[in-house]
């Protein structure tokens, strides 16, 4: 099946059962994903991620075990291709050049999902868009 052709594998990630209920929520009535796993800590997101191999990993910057960031950089180094986007409440400058280094794709500002969030993913997948 062309990439192209079929919906976007979401597995995302967040210590916040309300925060992850939220996105996962609004991925699913977008119609466009599958959310296909979900995580609490950072731990859980690699486990996740190589049980899934999803397209994208979105995940909290502020988790148990393994922040945003170590989560990010083992994901990038595991899975070279696996799009990751960190999302947190925190804003700033340093804060988006710090989800670069640590390997992600892209960050988003809690307050500007899902607008934000919509187009980093499009930025992402243009294939999609």
């Amino acid at each position: 099946m062309e990439f192209s052709s079929r919906r976007i594998r979401v597995l995302v990630a967040d210590d916040s059962p309300t925060a992850l209920r939220s996105v996962c929520r609004y991925l699913e009535y977008a119609g466009e994903f599958d959310v296909v796993g979900t995580a609490r800590d950072g731990e859980h997101v690699l486990q996740q991620a190589e049980r899934f191999r999803p397209d994208l990993v979105l995940a909290d910057l502020s988790m148990p075990q393994k922040n945003g960031f170590e989560a990010s950089s083992e994901l990038r180094r595991v899975f070279p291709k696996m799009r990751i986007l960190i999302f947190s409440e925190l804003s700033g400058l340093s804060l988006r050049e710090e989800c670069m280094r640590s390997g992600a794709d892209g960050f988003v500002e809690k307050s500007q999902m899902p607008e934000k969030l919509m187009q980093e993913v499009r930025r992402l997948f243009p294939q999609h868009s």
